[in-house]
Protein backbone atom coordinates (compact mmCIF):
# COMPACT_ATOMS: atom_id res chain seq x y z
CA UNK A 1 0.00 0.00 0.00
CA UNK A 2 2.85 2.40 0.83
CA UNK A 3 4.40 1.92 -2.63
CA UNK A 4 1.08 2.60 -4.32
CA UNK A 5 0.53 5.74 -2.25
CA UNK A 6 4.09 6.88 -2.95
CA UNK A 7 3.54 6.36 -6.68
CA UNK A 8 0.14 8.09 -6.60
CA UNK A 9 1.45 11.20 -4.82
CA UNK A 10 4.48 11.41 -7.09
CA UNK A 11 2.38 10.92 -10.21
CA UNK A 12 -0.18 13.57 -9.26
CA UNK A 13 2.44 16.16 -8.28
CA UNK A 14 4.55 15.33 -11.35
CA UNK A 15 1.51 15.80 -13.60
CA UNK A 16 0.49 19.04 -11.88
CA UNK A 17 4.05 20.39 -12.15
CA UNK A 18 4.25 19.43 -15.83
CA UNK A 19 0.91 21.08 -16.49
CA UNK A 20 1.70 24.31 -14.63
CA UNK A 21 5.14 24.71 -16.24
CA UNK A 22 3.83 23.66 -19.65
CA UNK A 23 0.90 26.07 -19.61
CA UNK A 24 3.07 28.96 -18.41
CA UNK A 25 5.64 28.26 -21.14
CA UNK A 26 3.04 27.93 -23.87
CA UNK A 27 1.43 31.20 -22.83
CA UNK A 28 4.75 33.02 -22.92
CA UNK A 29 5.50 31.47 -26.33
CA UNK A 30 2.18 32.73 -27.69
CA UNK A 31 2.82 36.19 -26.22
CA UNK A 32 6.29 36.25 -27.81
CA UNK A 33 4.68 35.55 -31.17
CA UNK A 34 2.19 38.36 -30.59
CA UNK A 35 5.09 40.69 -29.80
CA UNK A 36 6.66 39.64 -33.12
CA UNK A 37 3.70 41.24 -34.88
CA UNK A 38 4.05 44.41 -32.82
CA UNK A 39 1.43 43.66 -30.19
CA UNK A 40 2.54 45.54 -27.11
CA UNK A 41 1.88 43.24 -24.16
CA UNK A 42 3.03 44.47 -20.78
CA UNK A 43 4.09 42.55 -17.71
CA UNK A 44 0.66 42.89 -16.08
CA UNK A 45 -1.05 41.49 -19.16
CA UNK A 46 1.49 38.65 -19.36
CA UNK A 47 0.76 37.72 -15.77
CA UNK A 48 -2.99 38.00 -16.27
CA UNK A 49 -2.90 35.86 -19.43
CA UNK A 50 -0.71 33.26 -17.72
CA UNK A 51 -3.02 33.01 -14.71
CA UNK A 52 -6.06 32.77 -16.98
CA UNK A 53 -4.45 29.98 -19.00
CA UNK A 54 -3.40 28.15 -15.84
CA UNK A 55 -7.00 28.20 -14.62
CA UNK A 56 -8.78 27.35 -17.87
CA UNK A 57 -6.34 25.65 -20.24
CA UNK A 58 -4.56 24.01 -17.31
CA UNK A 59 -7.64 22.16 -16.12
CA UNK A 60 -8.10 20.49 -19.52
CA UNK A 61 -4.40 20.03 -20.22
CA UNK A 62 -3.96 18.30 -16.85
CA UNK A 63 -6.27 15.49 -17.96
CA UNK A 64 -4.11 14.74 -21.00
CA UNK A 65 -0.85 15.19 -19.08
CA UNK A 66 -2.05 12.89 -16.27
CA UNK A 67 -2.85 10.11 -18.73
CA UNK A 68 0.45 10.52 -20.58
CA UNK A 69 2.59 10.69 -17.47
CA UNK A 70 0.86 7.69 -15.90
CA UNK A 71 1.95 5.52 -18.80
CA UNK A 72 5.40 7.14 -18.89
CA UNK A 73 6.10 6.78 -15.17
CA UNK A 74 5.02 3.13 -15.22
CA UNK A 75 7.34 2.51 -18.17
CA UNK A 76 10.04 4.48 -16.35
CA UNK A 77 9.69 2.22 -13.32
CA UNK A 78 10.30 -0.78 -15.56
CA UNK A 79 13.31 0.85 -17.22
CA UNK A 80 14.75 1.89 -13.86
CA UNK A 81 14.21 -1.59 -12.44
CA UNK A 82 16.14 -3.09 -15.37
CA UNK A 83 18.88 -0.44 -15.44
CA UNK A 84 19.20 -0.04 -11.69
CA UNK A 85 20.66 3.47 -11.87
CA UNK A 86 19.92 6.94 -13.23
CA UNK A 87 16.51 7.40 -11.61
CA UNK A 88 16.29 11.18 -12.25
CA UNK A 89 17.36 10.80 -15.87
CA UNK A 90 14.97 7.91 -16.50
CA UNK A 91 11.97 9.85 -15.24
CA UNK A 92 12.99 13.15 -16.84
CA UNK A 93 13.21 11.38 -20.21
CA UNK A 94 9.95 9.54 -19.52
CA UNK A 95 8.17 12.83 -18.79
CA UNK A 96 9.58 14.54 -21.87
CA UNK A 97 8.70 11.64 -24.18
CA UNK A 98 5.22 11.42 -22.67
CA UNK A 99 4.55 15.04 -23.57
CA UNK A 100 5.91 14.62 -27.10
CA UNK A 101 3.76 11.54 -27.64
CA UNK A 102 0.74 13.25 -26.10
CA UNK A 103 1.09 16.31 -28.34
CA UNK A 104 1.44 14.17 -31.47
CA UNK A 105 -1.52 11.97 -30.50
CA UNK A 106 -3.66 15.01 -29.68
CA UNK A 107 -2.88 16.44 -33.12
CA UNK A 108 -3.90 13.18 -34.79
CA UNK A 109 -7.06 12.84 -32.71
CA UNK A 110 -8.15 16.41 -33.42
CA UNK A 111 -7.83 16.31 -37.22
CA UNK A 112 -4.33 17.72 -37.49
CA UNK A 113 -4.95 20.72 -35.26
CA UNK A 114 -2.50 21.54 -32.48
CA UNK A 115 -4.63 22.16 -29.40
CA UNK A 116 -1.71 23.74 -27.54
CA UNK A 117 -1.03 26.93 -29.46
CA UNK A 118 2.41 27.37 -27.95
CA UNK A 119 3.47 23.93 -29.23
CA UNK A 120 3.00 24.43 -32.95
CA UNK A 121 6.69 24.46 -33.81
CA UNK A 122 9.90 22.84 -32.68
CA UNK A 123 10.66 25.46 -30.04
CA UNK A 124 7.18 25.17 -28.52
CA UNK A 125 7.29 21.38 -28.56
CA UNK A 126 10.74 21.50 -26.96
CA UNK A 127 9.41 23.79 -24.25
CA UNK A 128 6.56 21.38 -23.54
CA UNK A 129 9.01 18.48 -23.41
CA UNK A 130 11.12 20.47 -20.93
CA UNK A 131 8.00 20.86 -18.78
CA UNK A 132 7.54 17.09 -18.98
CA UNK A 133 11.15 16.55 -17.94
CA UNK A 134 10.70 18.86 -14.94
CA UNK A 135 7.59 16.93 -13.92
CA UNK A 136 9.52 13.68 -14.29
CA UNK A 137 12.24 15.03 -12.01
CA UNK A 138 9.58 15.97 -9.45
CA UNK A 139 8.18 12.44 -9.66
CA UNK A 140 11.65 10.91 -9.25
CA UNK A 141 12.50 13.13 -6.29
CA UNK A 142 9.20 12.64 -4.47
CA UNK A 143 9.05 8.91 -4.91
CA UNK A 144 12.71 8.54 -3.89
CA UNK A 145 12.15 10.65 -0.75
CA UNK A 146 9.00 8.79 0.17
CA UNK A 147 10.76 5.45 -0.46
CA UNK A 148 13.57 6.51 1.87
CA UNK A 149 11.07 7.54 4.57
CA UNK A 150 9.20 4.25 4.36
CA UNK A 151 12.48 2.31 4.57
CA UNK A 152 13.50 4.29 7.70
CA UNK A 153 10.20 3.42 9.39
CA UNK A 154 10.59 -0.31 8.71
Amino acid sequence: MAKFLRFLIGWILGAVTTTAVGVALQTQNVIARLNDIDANIGVGQRLSMTLYDLAYLGSLYLVFVAIGTLVAYLAGLLVYRIAGFGRPIVFAVAGAVAILAMLMLMKQAFFGIHLIAGARDGVGIGMQMAAGAIGGLVFAALTARLAARSQRRA
